[in-house]
């Protein structure tokens, strides 16, 4: 497509087959009914996503061996999506940008964009350590859902793009807004938002046949 210059792609369930959210979670020593209930909680309005992510940093501390070594193993021990590699290499040889907005942390994203050689990346939670290298704190804004929305926006900026010449591929609630916004929305045959998206796609590979 002629007029398409960016694409930008999720992480979690999208460009890795990991929820790393979940892996981390559990070796931080929150229960799987746990996670299942803060989810829970903040769908439903029960909790904003700052305090959800409060009731993690207070488990963490409590609970886990929340050291960056500990955090980094649980968070990087991922697989590539089939096709993740072989896309975005595609879609580099073909001129488009690219870009990863993800809801994940910044410890996942950066490790990731690195691999794949994407250069335009931001993640939602920022994870910081103390001086020994043990946790501190979680720091994010708003939530996933405005944050994506916000990073679109300024990659568009710095490419000196038009929003809607962006191509944004995900599969989860927190990317719906990417998809209003773009108007070119690709999920997964499938998912949650198969509805408000633009396009379906089986895999990742299947993009190639429209840009």
């Amino acid at each position: 497509m002629e007029d398409i210059k960016l694409v930008v792609f999720d992480l979690n369930k999208t460009l890795v087959k990991e929820n790393t959210w979940y892996e981390l979670n559990l070796a931080m020593g929150v229960t799987p009914e746990e996670d299942e209930k803060f989810l829970k909680w903040y769908e439903s309005g029960k909790i904003t996503y700052d305090e959800g992510q409060k009731f993690l940093e207070e488990i963490y501390h409590e609970r886990g061996e929340a050291t960056r070594e500990n955090m980094v193993a649980a968070v990087t021990n991922y697989q590539y999506v089939k096709g993740a590699k072989e896309i975005i290499a595609y879609l580099k040889d073909k001129g488009y940008e690219i870009a990863l907005i993800t809801g994940a942390i910044d410890i996942l994203a950066e490790k990731v964009s690195k691999e794949l050689g994407i250069e335009l990346y931001a993640a939602h939670n920022q994870f910081v350590f103390n001086p020994d290298h043990t946790f501190k704190k979680i720091i994010s804004h708003d939530s996933d859902y405005e944050f994506k929305v916000h990073m679109l926006w300024k990659f568009c900026n710095k490419l000196d793009i038009d929003v809607t010449q962006t191509v944004c591929v995900g599969d989860g609630d927190n990317d719906t807004g990417l998809f209003e916004v773009s108007q070119h929305g690709v999920t997964f045959r499938g998912s949650r938002v198969e509805d408000r998206a633009w396009k379906v796609i089986d895999e990742l590979m299947d993009i190639s046949d429209f840009l």
